[in-house]
């Protein structure tokens, strides 16, 4: 097991015809894998107006850009306010399984819509005796 972990890697110089070839070539040998990235400013802006989403209000009830604006302040300042308590265990919740309450629904609304489409030839003969 020793003798593992003192085995090491040395990488060769490159030939002498080599390094004519990459100073001829512009070759940078410099190794650039740790080198600190320069992040622009200019990535971490955020969105111009042209940029955002356009906002249309439909009817009375849907919200206007001003009342959308006022609404994401609102819920960054309650995410801002209310922190994590890491005192307690990190638990993960499975997702609500509302998939069978809602497709009883569906199967109940395409039994009334079977129903529906019926033919009743009952009604045309109440209303056939009245005349």
């Amino acid at each position: 097991m020793n003798r593992k972990r003192n085995v090491s890697y040395i990488k060769p110089e490159d030939p002498h015809f080599l390094k004519i070839l990459k100073k001829e070539a512009g070759y940078d040998s410099s190794n650039h894998k740790f080198d600190k990235l320069d992040n622009a400013d200019e990535d971490f802006v955020d969105d111009e107006d042209s940029e955002l989403p356009q906002v249309v209000v439909l009817k009375e009830g849907d919200l206007t850009a001003t009342e959308a604006e006022a609404e994401k302040e609102r819920i960054k300042q309650l995410e801002s306010a209310i922190k994590a308590d890491l005192s307690q265990k990190v638990i993960f919740k499975s997702k609500s399984n509302n998939k069978k309450t809602d497709q009883k629904k569906v199967l109940l609304n395409k039994k009334k819509d079977k129903n529906r489409q019926l033919l009743s030839f009952a009604d045309e003969t109440v209303s056939d005796s009245d005349t």
